[in-house]
């Protein structure tokens, strides 16, 4: 792109973006609230932890992302990203930290177009600023959630009243691609069941080389094991997104419910916790 102007197919491209029509999207572009930027060679674009304001869409160049390793904060690549590319877009979600999950710097001489974190507030679902984001998720799909939450072993032991109360404890929340969803050793206070797309687990191990450990699709889930009575608390591996992903975020209260009145079950979920927890072991080479 050399004409220093971004075109609307590069924003229609994006999720968030794509109801959009050319006029609405020419004015994101034109709007003073968003504009270009560049960056040299190494230079930081975002950092880990920081509070997200903006989310970037690549014109030129590429750029690394990387996140801390668990074990002495050294940073680690996990992605590449080049022109058409978007990033950022996660810490400024309703229902987040609205923190960074990963620091992103540019690899090669970079020009960006930012984009102000109000301008994805409007556009999520085509939302304006009276409506309600949680309503509008589950006005997409309430008997899917429902039905898949019936399907699972794991809530086999409540009665069909309770999961009729699922809007109390659940939550559906949409994840862009190649966004994390929980990193390894941070608090987990949630079940996450996979809706639509995939997600891909995995660790870093001590000469930062990454090991895949499942591909989950809907249907399926993670982060119980955080959830135990006789674990850390604190999350066992990585979880990212393969592609844009809705998935169903499940009350902690709710989990151990279950556990309590099914002895097979939570039998069964320890078996399994224990049996990652070798294999982590072996993959870090402890």
């Amino acid at each position: 792109m050399t004409d220093n102007k971004i075109n609307p197919s590069y924003l229609s491209k994006i999720p968030i973006f794509a109801s959009l029509s050319n006029d609405e999207l020419q004015e994101i572009i034109n709007s003073p609230d968003n504009g270009y930027e560049e960056y040299e060679m190494k230079q930081a674009i975002i950092r880990e932890e920081e509070i997200g304001d903006c989310m970037y869409v690549i014109l030129e160049g590429t750029v690394e992302v990387s996140i801390k390793g668990s074990s002495g904060g050294r940073e680690i690549t996990i992605a590449t990203l080049r022109a058409g590319d978007f990033f950022g877009e996660q810490s400024l979600l309703p229902g987040g930290t609205g923190r960074r999950n990963a620091s992103v710097r540019a690899f090669h001489p970079s020009k960006l177009f930012r984009i102000d974190k109000k301008h994805v507030l409007l556009n999520i679902g085509g939302l304006d600023e009276s409506e309600d984001v949680t309503v509008q998720m589950f006005q997409s799909g309430e008997q899917e959630v429902r039905d898949m939450l019936g399907k699972l072993r794991i809530f086999e032991s409540l009665a069909s009243s309770e999961l009729d109360t699922y809007r109390s404890w659940t939550e559906v929340v949409t994840v862009g691609p190649g966004d994390f969803v929980v990193k390894e050793d941070e608090p987990g206070d949630h079940l996450f069941l996979v809706l639509e797309g995939i997600v891909e687990v995995f660790i870093i191990d001590e000469d930062g080389k990454i090991n895949i450990l499942a591909r989950l699709k809907p249907g399926e889930y993670f982060g119980e094991q955080a959830l135990m009575d006789d674990s850390s608390g604190e999350r066992n591996a990585y979880v990212r997104t393969d592609n844009e992903t809705r998935l169903i975020k499940i009350a902690k209260d709710y989990f151990k419910l279950a556990l309590k009145r099914d002895s097979v079950l939570a039998m069964s979920l320890k078996k399994v916790g224990e049996a990652q927890k070798e294999e982590i072991s072996k993959l870090e080479g402890k």
